[in-house]
């Protein structure tokens, strides 16, 4: 009888061992699976993800005063025509990457947004000055203002730094 209880008891530790090396198994062929996941997620979200820094450089060049006055300017305009075309032109670009927000950090994000409304509010406080004089002189009050106020710049740095931290 004795013989009995150690053969169980062998079989019931080599039943553990057994247990015990299959369980190590699954969890490791389950981390494998998560992380070929997660290699399979990041090769798919990081070019979305440089895109969407790329799409939020170019947005802030389009917005950049000095880009956007030479594209939208047109002699003869009233001020409050140039005024009206700028903003849209703005407001146009900002709805066309409006989605790119989910890709980029929200300290981006929140620069990105800050020179859009500093950009506007450049706009808008120069034509509130300049009340019906020519548009060539308010496209050059614009560029005086924003010279001072380099808004632009100040976004593009941290969406840079932002950027680095990934690529």
């Amino acid at each position: 009888m004795s013989t009995e209880i150690v053969i169980v008891i062998c079989f019931f530790f080599l039943m553990l061992g057994v247990v015990a090396i299959f369980r190590q198994w699954i969890t490791k062929s389950m981390n494998e699976q998560a992380l070929e996941a997660t290699k399979a997620s990041r090769n798919i979200v990081m070019p979305l993800r440089l895109q969407a820094y790329e799409r939020m450089a170019l947005f802030l060049e389009r917005i950049d005063p000095n880009q956007l006055v030479l594209r939208i300017h047109a002699p003869g305009l009233s001020v409050a025509e140039e005024q009206n075309l700028l903003l849209t032109a703005i407001r146009s670009e900002y709805e066309h990457n409006i989605s790119q927000q989910i890709y980029i950090s929200n300290e981006v994000w929140k620069s990105v947004t800050d020179a859009m409304d500093d950009v506007m509010t450049i706009i808008t406080t120069v034509a509130d000055q300049m009340d019906n004089f020519e548009g060539m002189s308010y496209a050059e009050a614009i560029l005086t203002v924003a010279a001072e106020k380099p808004v632009i710049n100040k976004a593009m740095q941290i969406l840079k730094a932002d950027m680095q931290r990934f690529f």
